[in-house]
């Protein structure tokens, strides 16, 4: 972009060709009010309050949608102005029922800071006293219409960002409403929760259920740290009062991993099981009771000495890499048993010989691609995977992907279409024919020449030869042209992407995740060893627990001992079942449940808000999660307690 001077309030400044004069005002610190402007999202000029003077034009222009160019004139703050954007802020204030008295969002506002910055004391035209709905049907948001301003951030940001495209306009002039998929009741509609609406809004219009009258901004501390919730790695910016959790907001609305999720903004402040807040034994009465950390150890060190030989270690990859290291040496050294794993160790291992299986790999984890790739997609494979409820933020980059850039989406699910609104071709084959399915879009591939010099390597050619069209359809239930139709989808795109998830490893099928990567390989979707394959690790840190090797897999079906550190993850019924029967279980955790309703020994941990350490992400970036919280209670880390226990047992870890 070629530089350009503009001269602004006689000052000269320097700017750069495309940019508004907006952008050029900020960039420069020249102060523009603003209102419907939000960074990151596109400008629309609706709310007038940045209007300036430029020379030459008739009349005030809005500078967040007027492109600067070279030798302008600019005036920003002159006295016509401030009276027009006064009269404008009126006019705004007699449209809606706005009592800054009784809204939430009081103070934090944009709308009433600048009614103090213009000293609008009254309002010289009458008010309207519209009666307008309030939507409170949905589990997290609420939409307040008296409160609106009608500015469009929130629209555009659902369909910029969070790329829903559920709210939009409806009706006109004075009737005229933000909705949801045309009238619908947000709880009712298309909407992901992910509250990009929420934290574009300027006013009290949009807020959250679970932020109400906790906390004003100036009030609390601000504290940025990674997300516990999924493997993407989003970044945090939570707000804290008084050592409690006000509200959690994206640093940013623009960044692949800027936007935030239901699970990220919304659901770690959700109303949590009671909390463990001291150790607990079984008595002789049979009941958990409360006691000492030093009781409670000394009861684990006794039966260790006693089933040392068939115990084994489980922990959660909620935890950070620093906890998950000295679980190990706590096992492998303490403990003396190399009877380990994670509670996704199974996935790893099957993601890991797929892995190994393909062919001229040295890489590991680290042949798969960023997350970013998903954005620059012209095709995207969906294979077993349900990224909305498992990493909504992938859901995000996907439907991004397809509407900002017109990417072709295909699904491969046996039971569901996961993307309804979104998906060009879904392919539904027959249960557990998955990896028929694959060899033959591969086999296709290869037979139509749709792959790049020298990829189709002999072996794998010989290998695919029994994967005829005919017999593939036969077996998956798909019609030959749908088969064929994915196919060249696929291998005409110039930047595929095939993300896969646990639909797939639930299998126990390494070889379909081979064909995967022999996909992406052969049609030459890959940049300098990283094949454009994403997989959906199951927790925040798997990865990192897997790198560290931990996911070696428990030796015995069921073994005598357990130490179970689940933290802050919650149990699950696949969990339960495997547990009972144990003859003694140690269970590190957060909350009461009914896991620790079957354990011999109950240990608190703390929640993710009160550790910190190292996470890394599904794609292999390494994060650093920080503590926002002080422990209630004064309740230990995990590392305290392991180191504890091995004090006891004659070992000093560190």
């Amino acid at each position: 972009m070629n530089e350009i001077t503009l001269a602004i309030n006689d000052r000269q400044v320097k700017g750069k060709e495309g940019d508004t004069v907006l952008e050029i005002c900020q960039a420069n610190g020249i102060d523009v009010p603003t209102l419907c402007h939000h960074e990151g999202l596109s400008d629309v000029g609706a709310c007038r309050m940045c209007v300036v003077e430029i020379e030459k034009e008739r009349s005030p222009v809005p500078a967040c949608t007027y492109l600067a160019r070279d030798g302008l004139v600019v005036k920003t703050n002159t006295e016509q102005l401030e009276r027009y954007r006064r009269q404008i802020l009126e006019l705004i204030f007699t449209e809606h029922n706005h009592f800054c008295m009784f809204c939430e969002q009081s103070e934090d506002c944009e709308l009433q800071k600048l009614a103090y910055r213009y000293q609008m004391d009254n309002v010289r035209y009458p008010y309207t006293f519209p009666s307008l709905p309030v939507d409170a049907l949905s589990d997290y948001l609420v939409i307040d219409h008296n409160r609106c301003i009608l500015c469009g951030r929130c629209i555009r940001a659902c369909s910029e960002v969070a790329a829903s495209h559920t709210l939009d306009f409806s009706q006109r002039g004075w009737k005229a409403l933000v909705s949801a998929d045309l009238e619908q009741p947000l709880g009712e509609s298309s909407c992901t929760s992910c509250g990009a609406c929420v934290q574009a809004c300027p006013t009290g219009a949009i807020f959250s259920k679970l932020n109400l009258y906790k906390g004003k901004t100036d009030e609390c501390q601000q504290i940025k740290t990674v997300c516990p919730a999924c493997g993407v790695g989003c970044e945090l910016n939570v707000l804290v009062k008084d050592n409690n959790l006000v509200r959690i907001e994206a640093p940013s609305l623009t960044e692949p991993r800027g936007p935030l999720c239901r699970m990220g903004r919304f659901r770690l402040l959700e109303p949590t099981p009671p909390r463990i807040t001291s150790p607990l034994v079984r008595g002789k009465q049979g009941e958990l009771e409360e006691c000492s950390l030093d009781k409670a150890v000394q009861v684990i060190v006794e039966r260790l000495a006693e089933a040392k030989d068939g115990f084994a270690g489980m922990i959660s990859t909620r935890v950070p890499n620093e906890t998950l290291s000295l679980f190990n040496k706590f096992i492998g050294e303490v403990v003396g048993s190399d009877s380990i794993d994670t509670r996704d160790g199974e996935s790893y291992r099957i993601i890991s010989e797929g892995i190994r299986l393909f062919q001229n790999n040295g890489r590991g984890l680290d042949i798969e691609c960023p997350i970013e790739d998903i954005l620059e997609a012209d095709c995207i494979i969906v294979v077993g995977a349900d990224p909305e409820k498992t990493n909504p933020i992938i859901s995000t980059l996907v439907r991004r992907a397809v509407s900002q850039r017109k990417a072709k989406l295909i699904v491969i699910d046996s039971s569901r279409d996961v993307f309804p609104l979104w998906t060009d071709l879904w392919l539904k084959p027959r249960a557990g024919s998955e990896g028929v399915l694959l060899n033959g879009l591969a086999k296709i591939l290869i037979d139509k020449g749709l792959v790049g010099p020298g990829k189709a390597q002999a072996e794998l050619i010989q290998s695919l030869s029994q994967y005829e069209t005919g017999e593939v359809s036969r077996t998956t239930g798909i019609e030959n042209e749908r088969l064929e139709l994915a196919a060249e989808m696929y291998g005409w795109a110039e930047h595929g992407v095939i993300i896969y998830g646990e639909g797939l490893l639930q299998g126990n099928d390494a070889s379909s995740i081979t064909t995967i990567l022999n996909l992406a390989n052969i049609t030459g979707n890959q940049v300098e060893g990283e094949l454009r394959v994403i997989s959906l690790k199951p927790c925040a840190n798997s990865r990192g627990a897997w790198e560290l090797g931990l996911a070696k897999g428990i030796k015995q079906d069921k073994p005598k001992g357990l130490y179970l550190l689940l933290a802050d993850e919650r149990e699950s019924e696949e969990l339960l079942s495997w547990l009972k029967g144990i003859d003694f279980l140690v269970v590190q955790t957060s909350y009461y449940s009914s896991v620790t309703s079957l354990a011999n020994v109950v240990l608190p941990s703390p929640i993710w808000a009160e550790r910190e350490g190292k996470y890394v992400t599904t794609d292999g970036r390494v994060l650093e999660l920080k503590q926002v919280l002080q422990p209630k209670d004064g309740l230990p880390q995990d590392q305290e307690i392991l180191i504890e226990i091995s004090k006891k047992l004659g070992h000093r870890l560190s």
